[in-house]
């Protein structure tokens, strides 16, 4: 529970200079775990020099994780879901594991292994998590 609010206190100021200053109209954050895409690697890279700046200021570093990469050729993971450019869209997927492990819940929760109230508690969670992906067929399914 610290760390929730500790990422919210201490990030918030990182959040609004990443919109308002760099202006990343495709900013994402959870915790301590962020996304920035654009189309221009070399913008990111200014963004990613400000950013390390910026958090320095606090005593704290970016991870050995934090890269550039081409996301419209090999996605991204980020909680749970892969991130993809298509058609200039960003395209949020479910992950494979995510995926194998809700279908798997599913079969365990048809074959009544599991109360109904937990069955229930399981189903809501991943249904409050997939509705942010493009994850229609798998939940209807």
């Amino acid at each position: 529970m610290t760390s929730q609010i500790m990422a919210v206190f201490y990030l918030n100021e990182l959040d609004h200079f990443i919109k308002e200053k760099l202006h990343i109209k495709y900013y994402i954050r959870y915790m301590d775990d962020g996304l920035l895409l654009s189309s221009d690697k070399k913008y990111l890279k200014y963004c990613l020099k400000k950013i390390e700046e910026m958090v320095s200021k606090y005593k704290l570093k970016l991870n050995k994780k934090t890269k550039i990469i081409n996301v419209s050729k090999e996605g991204i993971g980020f909680l749970g879901f892969r991130f993809y450019i298509w058609n200039n869209k960003i395209i949020m997927k479910v992950r494979k594991d995510t995926k194998k492990r809700f279908k798997r819940k599913m079969r365990v929760i048809k074959m009544g292994k599991v109360d109904e109230r937990k069955a229930l508690q399981i189903i809501n969670s991943y249904k409050g998590h997939l509705k942010w992906g493009n994850c229609y067929n798998l939940l209807k399914n």
